[in-house]
């Protein structure tokens, strides 16, 4: 007979990795994280050139006014350790690569590295929004065509003798192509987004559902989500989830420019001066089980999920604006069922961008949820203060500091806060910026520590995450 469906079984964590900004795996992170590690740099020279697309005037056309952003760096993929071929890993666009990396620390670190599992029964679901950088790159390589054909048809061109415009035609072509991949078989599906779900499977050969979610910044919470309630329906026994992000080439710049959402100085959440997101990028994945099977397997547990309260802002004020009545609605609904309430939670992992409105709306709403809570008693923070705003993998970077905060018991800093965002009433507010690392006194209670994630589209998640205790475990 089949095991009856309990919809409330805590999901426990049971296995993280990541390649973050400033880190190539979890324990990097962790330890940039408590030692208020600032990961944002300009634009490295081998992405971009940011002389080309830059100015400061915020209306020029076509430009971009930051060239900061939280980027990954001395990331180095070893295929054949994951016996990948050569050929193929060169042609996977470094978002895939960046996943499968995660996922092998991932599964080693909760065990399944050597340990034997049922592959047929274990799902993978990754968030990811706009692919990664590849696929423009590719483009571009087929779009030289018409570059050229515009080109030959200008007054000035076509007065040049006819060997000097074949000469700059074939340099131009030679000079735009010399740095791009020769397209094959290999391109599409190593630049495809729902191809990352795929490769994560394909590469450790794991035969439950695979998909790729897509809810803009919130898309990891969105896979999450998704994770959490096959295991509760007993679709699959284990679930590699999280997200990635690496679309960090000027295009998407020079559009959240035009938004008005992106710093030009710093990532400052709460903080007075905040004045725009910084753009980041970067890779979070958790293993997954039913905490009933990862105490029959003998598993660590780095904290429990309890619930995932998912809305949307419905009409809103714009498919872009902050809407705290879909925010509220989220946080309302991860309360819903759990036998513990607001004022029992410690610490908040906001979505906390570091936009003026964002915060003051995102901080004013989740006081409204978090009433009964004692004033100053609730820690906030936001690993974007670090790292910037990873998009569709920042839920994924939030999960992983809310869930390390709680299996070591500390409660994490967020940086960058100096002088309190005056549009936040933090006299009467239930929450604390918190600015130092310090231990968690759970005083005799599970430590609680709640995630947010906000995507564009008016897509809202919020995460409740508890404490492996003797008493949570049995639920």
């Amino acid at each position: 007979m089949p095991l009856p469906l309990d919809p409330t079984e805590p999901i426990a964590i049971v296995g993280l990795g990541g390649v973050l900004p400033g880190a190539k795996d979890v324990p990097s992170f962790w330890k940039n994280v408590m030692g208020k590690v600032d990961s944002i740099v300009e634009v490295p020279a081998d992405r971009w050139d940011w002389r080309l697309y830059w100015s400061a005037d915020r209306k020029a056309a076509d430009k971009t006014y930051s060239k900061i952003g939280g980027f990954v760096r001395d990331f180095t993929f070893e295929p054949l350790a994951l016996r990948i071929p050569p050929p193929v890993a060169k042609q996977m666009d470094t978002v895939q690569q960046l996943a499968v990396a995660a996922t092998a620390e991932a599964l080693k670190d909760a065990g399944y590295e050597t340990k034997d599992f049922d592959r047929g029964r274990c799902a993978v679901i990754f968030g990811n929004s706009m692919g990664g950088p590849k696929k423009e790159a590719s483009d571009l390589r087929v779009y030289t065509a018409m570059y050229l054909e515009r080109l030959a048809q200008s007054a000035a061109f076509g007065k040049l003798p006819a060997a000097a415009r074949e000469a700059i035609s074939a340099e131009v072509e030679t000079s735009v192509k010399a740095g791009l991949m020769t397209i094959t078989e290999d391109t599409m599906p190593g630049e495809l987004s729902n191809v990352i779900a795929g490769r994560v499977a394909n590469t450790f050969n794991l035969n439950g559902a695979n998909f790729t979610v897509d809810a803009a910044c919130a898309a990891s919470l969105g896979a999450l989500a998704q994770a959490v309630n096959g295991l509760r329906f007993r679709q699959f026994d284990m679930v590699v989830t999280g997200g990635v992000d690496q679309m960090m080439a000027a295009p998407a710049y020079v559009k959240f420019s035009k938004i008005g959402a992106l710093s030009a100085d710093g990532s400052r959440p709460f903080d007075a001066g905040a004045n725009g997101f910084v753009m980041g990028e970067g890779c979070g994945v958790l293993v997954l089980k039913r905490l009933s099977d990862a105490q029959k397997d003998g598993d660590r547990v780095y904290a429990l999920i309890r619930s995932i309260g998912a809305s949307s802002d419905g009409r809103g004020k714009g498919i872009t604006a902050p809407n705290p009545q879909g925010q509220k609605l989220a946080m309302e609904r991860a309360f819903e069922g759990l036998n513990y309430g607001p004022a029992d939670v410690g610490l908040v992992e906001a979505h906390g961008t570091s936009t003026p409105v964002g915060d003051a709306v995102e901080v004013a709403t989740a006081a409204e949820v978090f009433a009964g809570a004692p004033k100053g008693s609730v820690a906030l923070g936001s690993v974007k203060s670090q790292i910037g705003h990873l998009k569709a993998a920042a839920g994924a970077a939030g999960l992983l500091k809310a869930a390390l905060a709680i299996y070591h018991k500390t409660l994490p800093p967020s940086i960058n806060f100096k002088t309190p965002n005056p549009a936040v009433d933090w006299k009467t507010s239930p929450f604390f910026v918190n600015t130092e690392a310090k231990p968690w006194d759970g005083k005799g209670k599970p430590r609680r520590a709640n995630v947010s994630a906000f995507g564009f589209g008016g897509t809202n998640f919020h995460v409740t995450l508890e404490e492996a205790t003797p008493e949570t475990v049995k639920w």
